[in-house]
């Protein structure tokens, strides 16, 4: 769940760099910002565990110190300065935003309903069938 709560809060970042990107770009000299997280998010994975990879196995005393460190993923706003720009400076694609706000629409949605399932399964481990 902590990787979970921190995807969340990253795609929620995410959906305001894109409206701040799509609301600037016939702005001259903006350069669009991007969300930095999947990456860091498993590098923590890396880190938590030292293969990379989640385990779900077994349960392992390194479970809760994974779980603290996920939960320390924060995600990571940077400018674009790579892509190429137009004549007044700036570098905003807007068919490029709106598909990314779209795919970070899908991502949100999915995460929000693993979330959901989750807290079934708990409601059902607490009160039972």
């Amino acid at each position: 769940m902590a990787a979970l709560q921190s995807a969340l809060d990253a795609a929620q970042l995410r959906q305001q760099v894109y409206a701040n990107n799509i609301a600037n770009a016939n702005t001259p000299g903006y350069h669009r910002e991007t969300v930095q997280f999947n990456t860091l998010l498993l590098q923590a994975i890396a880190q938590a565990n030292g293969s990379g990879t989640l385990s779900m196995l077994q349960n392992s005393p390194s479970d809760l110190s994974a779980s603290q460190t996920l939960q320390n993923v924060t995600p990571v706003v940077t400018v674009d300065q790579n892509t190429a720009v137009s004549s007044n400076g700036n570098n905003v694609n807007l068919d490029a935003e709106m598909s990314g706000l779209a795919m970070n629409q899908i991502d949100t949605a999915a995460m929000v309903t693993e979330l959901n399932d989750q807290f079934a399964l708990l409601r059902t481990a607490i009160l039972g069938s």
